[in-house]
């Protein structure tokens, strides 16, 4: 039987935000109508746990039987240095997490709570390391406290799951990764990198060019963020396991903000192979390249849906289709 897990009770909420937080200030948070609406807080690093980096949490007043907890991937477009980057991502956090913010509506509706992992963007000089897209270079780099940050969200993952289990509340054993632009490009690659964590994969605005799940493609080696080639980030490729997770990807037919050209996001020997490969085209030619070739490889768990006359933003229509569509993902009540 479904159980309304801490609704109208603020104070045991606020033990639970807490433990999950680790102690940190837990701010409530209230809808128009003044009633409870839950908690937002932030969590520190915690090295000694595997992450150095934080992250902003929301966490509703009434959680679904054995909830799921939802990952929202960054995205941000301004740069800086790293204190500033850090800033800048808890600004996004705090806009998306917040009352008004998808993610915000979407943790209410199930019964989830969602959480965005404050990993920076930073920019010194000439260098930008794009920690949002799982760029190889954002996997290669040694610095914390950037280093693996996909890593880092497992063990983010656990920390907060342990907290859980501490107040009673059983998380379940994966759980949802999903955002828009480099944020969905982040769902995407992490769900390549590590299927066996993830429950569902949602991704928007992130599919100009795309990761294969293959080690070569007409006879080529397959470099990453291209395919899984040469991945020798210390994660085994299970596809058996990727063909499993559900995964919804959306594009809009008139969203041409293709990443392939920068720098920050491909190095040119792997903006060379997606052109000689996938072709120069993002949209409609690479995109379309995408759904054939999912389907071509038995992926009948990924679902991919154009959206007419949208550009570069997730556009109203989708949102309650991806309600429904992680609906029917997340486990159903016991009887």
């Amino acid at each position: 039987m479904e159980q309304e897990i801490l609704s109208g009770e603020l104070a045991e909420l606020a033990g639970l935000a807490d433990a999950v937080a680790g102690g940190s200030a837990v701010k409530e948070s209230f809808d128009r109508n003044g009633s409870p609406d839950g908690y937002l807080f932030t969590g520190g690093p915690q090295p000694e746990k595997g992450f150095h980096c934080g992250y902003f949490f929301y966490l509703p007043t009434t959680l679904r039987e054995s909830p799921v907890l939802i990952v929202e991937g960054p995205a941000v477009g301004e740069l800086g240095p790293l204190d500033r980057a850090c800033q800048i991502v808890l600004e996004k956090a705090v806009f998306e997490l917040s009352e008004g913010g998808f993610p915000h509506y979407l943790a209410r509706v199930l019964g989830c709570p969602v959480m965005m992992p404050l990993f920076p963007r930073p920019e010194d000089g000439e260098d930008n390391i794009f920690t949002h897209a799982l760029t190889s270079r954002a996997l290669s780099v040694s610095d914390v406290p950037i280093v693996r940050v996909d890593l880092q969200l497992i063990a983010m993952f656990r920390h907060i799951q342990e907290r859980f289990l501490g107040m009673g509340v059983n998380l379940n054993d994966k759980f949802i990764v999903k955002g828009f632009s480099a944020g969905g490009a982040f769902a995407h690659r992490f769900t390549l990198l590590h299927p066996q964590h993830v429950l569902a994969a949602v991704g928007g605005g992130c599919m100009h060019s795309f990761t294969l799940p293959l080690r070569t493609y007409r006879d080529e080696t397959l470099i990453w963020p291209n395919g899984m080639g040469n991945v020798g980030f210390d994660c085994s490729f299970d596809f058996d396991c990727y063909k499993e997770v559900r995964q919804l990807f959306y594009m809009g037919d008139q969203d041409f903000n293709d990443n392939v050209p920068y720098e920050d996001s491909y190095t040119e020997e792997e903006r060379r192979q997606v052109y000689r490969l996938f072709g120069e085209v993002a949209i409609p030619d690479r995109w379309n390249l995408y759904q054939k070739l999912a389907a071509d490889l038995g992926l009948h768990r990924i679902e991919c849906r154009t959206l007419h006359g949208l550009d570069h933003r997730p556009g109203a229509e989708i949102r309650e289709y991806i309600v429904e569509f992680l609906k029917d993902i997340l486990p159903k009540r016991a009887e």
